[in-house]
């Protein structure tokens, strides 16, 4: 909880003091009289003023932040207050101030995608050890999938991005593999999934498995208060058969798990050179897939075997590039999935909340300095992209305005904007109901 704590408050933290310095800093480079630069909402806890009269403060909520310029509109101004004066700018500054926070969000973002590609990582290669239902293959498994939809792919990470991407637009897609006991590579149509429910992994979606070292059906570790626990089950303990039912290997094991939630079965073990009979009942978990039964335990996994680990590393004008690069595929990704959940391609349940978000804060967080700047990267392109939306309130429906002010030579009439924030705001919080709403499923 207090990892979980402390990666969210970090990362909001951060993100949103990235997103009002960008209008800050371009607020002053125009002239304009920054009042307040706040991150948090509410209440200051902490604040001081520098020599041009700016208050910065920490407040109580860090769920946002805000900069409170000058503003004729707010404010009774003499001539030459005026000069400082927001509304008074240009719609050429106007828009640069408005536009400078979630533009600044996505140059953060390829920044710290930069940093992760500079320091490189270790991951897996992705090889497949299936491929789904209906597509036409003699390609010998398993094989490194070496290209998807004709974009190389390095791990699992970039073929889910990809997979996410496609789903929906057509009927089947190209995979380009590479059987690990040859060096040809051949090419397979595979069916691309028409939707995808919530919280489901692509790969299950569209039917693929991937390889890994054969896991025995061997405990490591056994989850506290869970049912495995309260039968007796130990660590070290070895499965050798689930009601009668030879267990070769761990997914056979699970396999057998899963379809038996609230029900008793008895577990076969071997343990310190005898042979035990143990009765369980499986707990009910909800998943993507349906109920499944849970026993609260974990198997002693194998290293992947070193030929097939790949370190992905890049120089810093080679990092710079795959920044840039990966912020402009995550953008165009968040604009499509919005789109998809519009469609119904992808299901609204994947709309999440202040609570999704901190869980995966506080997961990525103890998963690695990797996960959690990845976690970091691509909230800040969803904070910027989705500001950008052309939704009255956000930064972007001012941007509709400007724009609207430059075609036309005379500012949007006042009431018109008034019922375009009132609009805006009944929007904005009919979508946080419903994220919170699925947040609270997910628990």
């Amino acid at each position: 909880m207090i990892t979980t704590i402390l990666a969210t408050i970090v990362a909001l933290g951060v993100l949103v003091t990235v997103h009002e310095f960008g209008h800050y800093w371009v607020a002053k480079r125009c002239g304009v009289r920054v009042l307040r630069f706040s991150v948090g909402f509410g209440k200051p806890l902490y604040s001081w003023t520098d020599r041009s009269g700016t208050e910065f403060c920490v407040a109580a909520i860090p769920l946002g932040g805000y900069v409170k310029m000058l503003d004729g509109r707010e404010h009774d101004l003499d001539a030459a207050s005026k000069a400082e004066a927001f509304d008074q700018k240009t719609v050429g500054q106007r828009f640069a101030i408005v536009a400078a926070g979630p533009g600044i969000n996505l140059i953060f973002a390829a920044m710290v995608y930069a940093l992760i590609s500079m320091i490189g990582i270790q991951t897996p290669v992705p090889v497949v050890a299936e491929l789904p239902k209906g597509s036409s293959s003699q390609v010998r498994l398993p094989a490194e999938l070496v290209a998807f939809d004709g974009r190389t792919m390095e791990s699992w990470e970039r073929v889910s991005i990809a997979m996410v991407d496609v789903i929906g637009d057509g009927p089947t897609i190209e995979l380009r593999l590479r059987p690990l006991d040859s060096n040809t590579v051949q090419s397979v149509q595979i069916p691309v999934p028409r939707d995808l429910v919530a919280d489901q992994s692509p790969l299950v979606a569209y039917g693929i498995r991937p390889w890994s070292p054969t896991v025995e059906a061997v405990f490591e570790r056994i989850v506290p208060g869970e049912a495995a626990e309260r039968a007796g089950v130990m660590p070290g303990d070895r499965v050798l058969a689930v009601d009668g039912e030879t267990v070769a290997d761990w997914a056979a094991f699970v396999g057998l798990v899963k379809d038996a939630f609230d029900r008793q079965i008895t577990l076969t073990i071997e343990r310190a050179g005898q042979t035990v009979e143990i009765p369980v009942v499986p707990s009910r978990r909800d998943s993507a897939e349906g109920p499944i039964g849970f026993l609260g335990v974990a198997p002693v996994i194998e290293a992947m075997p070193p030929h097939l680990i790949r370190t992905v590393q890049e120089g810093p004008i080679g990092a710079l590039w795959v920044g840039v690069e990966r912020t402009v595929e995550m953008s165009l990704l968040t604009v499509e999935s919005i789109g998809k959940m519009i469609t119904g391609v992808l299901s609204p349940q994947n709309l999440s909340g202040p609570i999704t978000i901190a869980r995966v804060a506080g997961d990525s967080a103890s998963s690695g300095w990797y996960a959690y700047l990845s976690f970091i990267a691509y909230l800040s392109v969803s904070l910027g992209v989705l500001n950008l939306l052309p939704i009255p309130v956000l930064d972007g429906g001012h941007l509709v305005f400007f724009t609207w002010e430059w075609l036309r030579g005379k500012p949007v009439p006042e009431a018109v904007q008034m019922q375009g924030v009132r609009i805006g705001m009944a929007l904005l919080m009919g979508l946080m109901f419903f994220a919170f709403y699925n947040d609270l499923m997910r628990l």
